[in-house]
């Protein structure tokens, strides 16, 4: 009973502290900006006011526009329960999938959003799908073979175990093949949540938007699905870059119920310190014109492969 317990805080800790966590990053960058900016609440605030208003529908929508909001939600709460956010060893439902399967269920997500967005014949949805449909068939192969670097090291795909591996033996996280991985995956982060270089989430201008272009016939209960949906993204993909990659230290059991509790602020601080590269990222550099962004994801592809190749060479 401990670990179901724990299993549903681990899944809720995702749901109540991603909206935190993109309020945090806003602010940063609005205080870097030489900005007031928002109050770090602010998502709650648009969550609650969304949620009490109704959706209007276009006349072209069909079941797909409907539900898909409903569909990215719970692929984000099953990726929730498959990744190590405040335990390091597995919980009951760990064992639905690895991270490749989790990366497949983040794609499923994506999927049917860019479904909605060309299910409402909208120039401007069909105009994010398309751009995040081919940023997608380049950004997923190279996260795949992100997670083989890491595989290589830990020899699994299981994410507990690859925890395990990199905590247990702290030399591992200055291996050529975990440090490629790890600044692959990073810049995947940055991609798959519509940060600078690639997109810019504060974006206003309706022609340059990619992951906003998707959404932009959303509105009421349905658009706070979409908004959580992608800040429990952004949360679960930094939570697995820092307790994977960078920080696998600070993680409660699945046999303990205060350890878990304990481990909250530890992932609160972890996710800070991304957030933080995140920021500098986006105070720092412009966004990428459109046709440069192959580069950018061909870049993170190279990187990856030269870590695994990299981890047969040492092995040898």
């Amino acid at each position: 009973m401990t670990a179901v317990a724990i299993q549903v805080l681990q899944s809720l800790v995702v749901v109540v502290f991603a909206p935190l966590y993109a309020g945090v990053i806003t602010r940063a960058e609005a205080v870097v900006g030489s900005k007031r900016g928002p109050s770090v609440l602010q998502p709650y605030r648009d969550l609650a006011k969304l949620l009490r208003k109704g959706s209007a529908i276009s006349d072209q929508a069909s079941w797909v526009f409907r539900g898909a909001p409903f569909v990215a939600f719970a692929c984000y709460l099953t990726v929730s329960v498959i990744v190590p956010i405040i335990t390091s060893t597995p919980l009951p439902l760990a064992f639905l999938a690895d991270l490749i399967g989790g990366a497949f269920v983040l794609t499923l997500a994506s999927f049917v959003i860019s479904l909605a967005g060309l299910d409402t014949a909208s120039p401007y949805g069909g105009l994010g799908a398309s751009r995040a449909s081919w940023i997608g068939s380049m950004a997923e192969p190279a996260l795949i073979l992100v997670f083989f670097t890491v595989g290589a090291v830990s020899a699994s795909d299981n994410p507990y175990l690859m925890n395990h591996t990199v905590a247990s033996s702290p030399y591992v996280v200055v291996l050529p093949t975990h440090l490629l991985g790890l600044i692959a995956f990073f810049m995947i982060v940055l991609v798959e949540n519509g940060r600078i270089p690639i997109d810019s989430p504060g974006g206003t201008t309706e022609i340059s938007m990619i992951e906003e272009g998707r959404v932009l016939e959303y509105s009421g209960r349905q658009f706070a699905l979409v908004k959580w949906g992608s800040w429990m993204k952004l949360f679960l993909m930094s939570a697995i870059f820092m307790n994977v990659f960078v920080l696998p230290w600070g993680l409660g059991t699945s046999a303990s119920l205060p350890g878990a509790l304990l481990a909250i602020p530890v992932l609160l601080g972890k996710l800070a310190l991304c957030g933080l590269a995140i920021v500098v990222i986006d105070t720092s550099f412009a966004k990428l014109r459109f046709f440069r962004i192959a580069e950018f994801l061909g870049a993170a592809f190279m990187l990856a492969l030269v870590g695994v190749a990299t981890s047969y060479v040492i092995g040898a």
